[in-house]
């Protein structure tokens, strides 16, 4: 039975929707009589509702009114507000606050018991469907997680912030990160197993994962059919002790199944401060992971260790190859070539046949390959070269001319190297205005967090930035703040305590010194000048 509260001033009115009703044929049962709209939003208080019809003009709190705060406290309620005016602007705005339905007094009995029928059929049918979506909450879990790791920062944080709080999901976490669980055998072992027994296995990992998080704050595992993707996250202030406990886990998970069934290889993302940049974390783990390809000895690859984002010192050995990759870094033409004129002399002692000794070349350009690789370079063009030079050898007449050649490829990849390092840079520089651009309110923003959000050092940050832009990130970070107080002194009317606030500075007197000393005028002859209220121009300090 649908509970039914009937609310009006007018008792007469009460006991005529009351009796000229057939309630029981409806399935529903009045349960309160109210005869003010604020004894009506005490009962919602203690009793559950489904059905409140309700007089409009009623002293005190009117019926709208009430109607507005009672699907506030209860969104799937229905109401149906009955009104003697005719007055088109209350169906209007019943219709607004997100009541059922409004009809007019006098009343019509039998309109009245369709309008309550229709109203109890669609409660039926929305109790049913909040089942239904009960039911899928895991599911829509999982889509959450899923969306949340392949959308940008922008889009994530648009499509999915409502959604914590409705699936009651506790993200709040100092810092976050994604771990990539790779089956390296996972289609041998689904012929060799089936699908089900695959998948019992998985699961197994899955758990095994997750008892050992549970001392993180956030843990949640999927599973993408040929692997699983961890999404972690702790309070942990200090990052470096986040990062060495995800590392402690996933050691623990490789040494216990390094003999079992599944092969496991495992990529560790970046460790990220801001949840909706949780895509960054899961492809920065998705590049370690291929990283298998050149060290196929190891089976735990860590984003930080990746050498597009830093040179690690142990990539240089002393042998031949490496001097030759170190001297490409450093795009020393002279010295490139150099070396090849030395290697020439001492391979052409060791190989007497022009197989024997494209081989040897041949072994020079895949380590150079694998560190463009490395370094996210796109080799495309040297790579078909080498196959199109491979299926000619002939044309070479002399070692010379084969010595020659892999000099160019050298100073190829010289040119391809500087011209990635730029963009590399030119791309870090752009993410760094672009997060200046998105939290100059926030007072504590400075080079530390700016560098931690694209992985690099302060230093590193700072010398390249400057080199790139000509402007320190300090420098940056005011002009962003000081164009958008312009924009907030032409177009409003805030106060200029609220305008230092709004744009990252706890004292508005240390604000107005620093719009005076970037513009040469004070905010408020700034305003003064140009008046908030004008369409003006929009201020650009800074592209």
């Amino acid at each position: 039975m649908k509970k039914v509260m009937l609310v009006d001033d007018n008792h007469i009115s009460l006991e005529g929707i009351y009796k000229n009703i057939n309630w029981a044929e409806l399935e529903a049962e009045v349960v309160q009589f109210q005869y003010d709209g604020l004894s009506a939003l005490e009962v919602l208080n203690t009793e559950h509702i489904d059905l409140i019809i309700s007089d409009v003009e009623m002293p005190g709190l009117t019926g709208l009114e009430m109607a507005r705060s009672a699907i506030q406290k209860n969104p799937v309620i229905k109401i149906i507000l009955i009104s003697a005016y005719d007055k088109f602007e209350y169906a209007k705005q019943a219709v607004r606050i997100g009541a059922y339905d409004y009809i007019e007094k006098p009343i019509d009995y039998a309109y009245l018991t369709q309008k309550i029928r229709n109203a109890l059929t669609l409660i039926n049918k929305e109790m049913h469907n909040l089942e239904l979506l009960d039911e899928s909450r895991p599911a829509m879990i999982e889509n959450f997680f899923t969306e949340l790791i392949h959308s940008y920062s922008d889009e994530a944080k648009y499509n999915l912030s409502r959604y914590p709080d409705y699936l009651n999901l506790d993200l709040e976490c100092h810092y976050y990160t994604v771990v990539v669980v790779d089956i390296e055998n996972a289609e041998e072992m689904k012929s060799q197993l089936g699908i089900q027994e695959y998948h019992i296995h998985l699961m197994n990992l899955q758990d095994f994962i997750r008892e050992l998080c549970g001392s993180l704050n956030l843990s949640y595992i999927l599973n993408d059919l040929h692997g699983l993707i961890c999404i972690l996250g702790h309070n942990y202030s200090n990052k470096v002790y986040f990062q060495k406990e995800v590392y402690n886990i996933i050691t623990s998970t490789w040494e216990h199944y390094q003999d079992k069934l599944l092969n496991i290889n495992i990529g560790i993302g970046n460790a990220i401060k801001y949840l909706w940049n949780m895509n960054t974390s899961y492809e920065s783990a998705k590049h370690a992971l291929e990283y298998r390809f050149f060290f196929p000895q190891q089976n735990i690859f860590d984003a930080r260790d990746s050498l597009r984002d830093s040179l690690s010192a142990n990539l240089f050995s002393g042998n031949k190859e490496e001097q030759l990759v170190r001297l490409i870094c450093k795009k020393d033409n002279k010295e490139i070539s150099k070396w090849i004129e030395a290697f020439s002399g001492e391979v052409l002692e060791n190989y007497q046949t022009k197989n024997l000794l494209f081989i040897r070349v041949y072994s020079i350009l895949g380590r150079i390959l694998k560190f463009l690789y490395e370094m996210g370079v796109n080799s495309s063009d040297i790579e078909k070269e080498m196959i199109q030079v491979y299926s000619r050898l002939d044309s070479f007449t002399t070692s010379q001319e084969i010595f020659h050649w892999l000099d160019k490829i050298c100073q190829t990849a010289c040119t391809k190297l500087e011209d990635s390092v730029k963009t590399y840079h030119g791309q870090m520089c752009e993410a760094v205005l672009g997060y200046i651009r998105q939290h100059y309110d926030n007072s504590e923003l400075c080079l530390n967090e700016v560098a931690d959000f694209v992985n690099v050092s302060p230093a590193h940050l700072s010398a390249l930035y400057k080199k790139s832009t000509g402007q320190n990130i300090s420098d940056t970070i005011t002009t962003v703040r000081i164009e958008a107080a312009c924009q907030l002194l032409l177009h409003t009317s805030m106060s200029l305590k609220e305008i230092s606030k709004k744009t990252g500075y706890t004292n508005q007197y240390y604000f107005s010194s620093c719009f005076k000393k970037k513009t040469g005028q004070t905010p408020s002859d700034y305003r003064k000048q140009n008046g908030y209220s004008q369409s003006a121009a929009k201020t650009s300090l800074i592209g």
